[in-house]
């Protein structure tokens, strides 16, 4: 009888942990922190998931190399490439939100603003650079600059769209984004 539920338990283990998380969007190791999200989400009305990772080290370290430096992937269900004045739109919300800024405060100095530039287009991926004129109320309760680049992509068998993004405040020169341009999506996105 001991064996029989140890045999069911190891199986039942191997089978919890052997199926994909549909927040697993980022092929990262363990040592990376994730936080994930269901949206409609972050004044967002898109339906989906998101899955947001930072660094084993120095994402809130103002002194660090990684200060600041993550991805975050959005599986949302739009059958549509997304213009970049709606993804600017969409990340001058994401940043708000998380900065709790009220935007109806005509006075609140530090509403997120964000410039996007599509640079490529391969296939069923768009890639885009930008900048993001944004508050850190983390670390240094100052304004700053964070640069992103984008992958769009397009899952034309599910009608979704999947992105990409990367952001760090250091120029894209700098050697944290030898890291951050490594950094791919599971290959299973979209599947399903």
């Amino acid at each position: 009888m001991k064996k029989l539920l140890i045999v069911i338990l190891f199986f039942c283990s191997i089978f919890s942990f052997g199926q994909k998380n549909e927040f697993n969007l980022i092929k990262l190791d363990s040592t990376w922190g994730q936080e994930v999200l269901r949206f409609p989400a972050r004044n967002m009305d898109y339906i989906g998931v998101g899955d947001i990772r930072f660094p084993p080290k120095g994402w809130i370290n103002p002194e660090h190399t990684f200060f600041w430096s993550y991805t975050y992937a959005w599986s949302i269900n739009v059958n549509r490439k997304i213009p970049e004045s709606e993804l600017e739109q969409d990340l001058e919300k994401y940043f708000n939100s998380l900065n709790n800024i009220d935007v109806n405060n005509k006075t609140d100095q530090r509403k997120a603003s964000v410039e996007i530039t599509e640079i490529k287009k391969k296939k069923s991926v768009t890639f885009y650079e930008g900048k993001i004129d944004t508050f850190d109320r983390f670390a240094t309760n100052k304004r700053f600059i964070l640069n992103v680049k984008i992958k769009s992509h397009f899952c034309k068998k599910t009608q979704k769209t999947v992105f990409l993004f990367t952001f760090s405040p250091k120029e894209f020169t700098h050697k944290v984004w030898e890291t951050l341009d490594n950094i791919e999506l599971e290959k299973e996105v979209c599947k399903n």
